[in-house]
């Protein structure tokens, strides 16, 4: 691997890689330029060609081609070396097998031959001039299509498929690479009659699709490709390619939940933006922030009915998943490591991002620099619906709200909580420390296959939530619905369910709001 960098920065010419970014000119034996990294009105950014290096006389920023693309476009140090190599057409060394490399060459193949293939439906057939109409209905750009590379599957059993074989690729491959399912008919496409919307990794590869149902009676508004050996949902985060430079340039990502609301926030100016699809943020996608090396990550939950009810129960979960981060980082939170910290903020009543972003940016860009960070958020909810006047209203919220603060890995900020619970409830602070060490903590769980913005959380995994546990919290939350006069007094705290949907539903009962 060491032998890759030294080949790889000699194979790439750093004049000519920086030279598409800065006009420079050449003097004596290097060429100069305006620094792309401070404001200056004249020229003490140097790049030396023999040394294969950069310097700038004016902030002291200095490199090589590999931390040029770091410091530009966002990248690791492994994501900046594969870059060039492609570039340099270098043949990496690597520990997988050779058969393995190949094997994803072919799926990699397979998807940029089916966005074609969606490509040209969206431009160049009856149905997909229909859904380019609904497209512009949306308010998407002619560019913001282009830029995105949006497409439309036909509504064809296997359509696809027959696409592929033509171009060289077999079935297994297409089954492999997500687009081809196998039914008791035969093989048929995945994707059928659905807006297409190419998912790509850090590095700009198409992994995965996304598909949005062109009519209602479709099963599934929102379709995912499974898992493969290219795609796994809870590690992507939809948009990362594009929206790179701007979070690394403004040390903030905004994380949206579908991909619609994440390219209506680019064409409208929020080009941090980035899609976690249908999931609050998962710890892999947390850390695939991290190593962007950004400060904050702000998560935007909608404002629909549905959306408001569980913001509470997804900020918890979100909670727990950047604590867990955080104890994983070893040295207490990952904010301690990196400066990284995750915010919320709610959108307001019946919106999302799409539609925020595009009628009234000047707000979207409000919110975002309203948003609490993460713990506060979860701990104001809980203590809103919370009587606070009365001491059996303070050990609800306390038996709430201090698994969550026992929970925190880092001790300062855990510090600080104690201490708002102390001025929330009048205990003393010590008394809560104790508490806090003491109290159970809960497992953090990792969602499925969602499907798309928007849909219900599935079941969790087996070795967590087990059926019993969960026909269990139904049948408990069934006799709840039946006699909501018994939630208010029910010895039941929404972190004791593990399904959120039903967490959100204890707490609106307790709200006096479900009917």
């Amino acid at each position: 691997m060491p032998g890759d960098f030294d080949t790889v920065k000699e194979r790439v010419d750093i004049v000519q890689l920086i030279g598409e970014r800065v006009p420079l000119k050449k003097a004596g034996r290097s060429y100069v330029g305006l620094c792309p990294f401070h404001s200056e009105k004249t020229p003490s950014f140097h790049v030396d060609p023999d040394r294969r290096t950069y310097h700038c006389f004016g902030c002291s920023e200095q490199g090589d081609v590999f931390t040029w693309l770091e410091k530009q476009d966002g990248l690791t140090p492994a994501e900046a070396l594969r870059t060039l190599a492609e570039r340099a057409g270098v043949e990496l060394t690597s520990r997988r097998a050779p058969e393995e490399q190949e094997r994803e060459k072919r799926l990699l193949a397979a998807n940029d031959t089916a966005h074609f293939y969606f490509r040209q439906a969206l431009r160049g057939t009856a149905a997909g001039k229909a859904v380019a109409a609904y497209i512009g209905g949306r308010g998407i750009q002619p560019e913001t299509v282009e830029r995105f590379g949006l497409g439309y599957a036909p509504d064809q059993f296997d359509g696809l498929l027959s696409y592929l074989r033509k171009k060289g690729f077999s079935e297994e491959e297409a089954v492999a690479a997500g687009l081809v399912g196998a039914g008791e008919r035969g093989p048929y496409d995945r994707f059928r009659d659905r807006l297409m919307v190419p998912i790509k990794d850090g590095r700009g590869r198409i992994v995965a699709f996304g598909g949005r149902a062109m009519r209602p009676d479709q099963p599934g508004k929102y379709v995912n490709s499974p898992q493969t050996a290219l795609f796994n949902k809870s590690a992507t985060l939809y948009g990362l390619d594009v929206a790179r430079a701007a979070i690394r340039k403004e040390r903030t990502a905004v994380i949206v939940e579908g991909y619609f609301d994440a390219i209506a926030m680019h064409q409208a100016g929020f080009t941090n933006t980035v899609a976690s699809m249908g999931t609050a943020l998962t710890e892999d996608q947390y850390h695939v922030l991290d190593a962007v090396r950004i400060e904050r990550a702000v998560v935007a939950f909608d404002g629909d009915a549905a959306g408001q009810r569980s913001a509470e129960a997804r900020g918890s979960e979100l909670a727990r998943q950047v604590q867990r981060a955080g104890s994983r980082a070893g040295r207490g939170a990952v904010a301690a490591r990196t400066g990284v910290a995750v915010y919320v903020t709610v959108l307001p009543n019946d919106t999302d991002p799409d539609d925020l972003a595009r009628r009234d940016p000047d707000r979207m860009r409000g919110l975002l620099g309203e948003a609490k960070p993460v713990l506060e958020f979860v701990i104001d909810r809980i203590a809103s619906r919370s009587d606070l006047g009365g001491p059996e209203g303070r050990r609800r919220f306390l038996a709430e709200a201090l698994p969550l603060v026992g929970d925190e890995p880092d001790p300062l900020t855990r510090e600080l909580y104690v201490g708002t619970l102390s001025r929330l409830t009048g205990v003393e602070q010590e008394s809560l420390r104790r508490e806090a060490a003491a109290a159970p903590s809960r497992p953090t769980r990792t969602t499925q296959d969602t499907g798309g913005r928007g849909a219900k959380p599935a079941d969790w995994p087996p070795d967590v939530r087990t059926k019993q546990t969960a026909s269990l919290e139904r049948y408990v939350m069934a006799l709840l619905t039946r006699f909501p006069e018994e939630a208010a007094r029910a010895d039941l705290a929404p972190t004791d369910l593990d399904d959120p949907d039903l967490r959100a539903l204890l707490i609106e009962l307790r709200s006096g709001k479900h009917s």
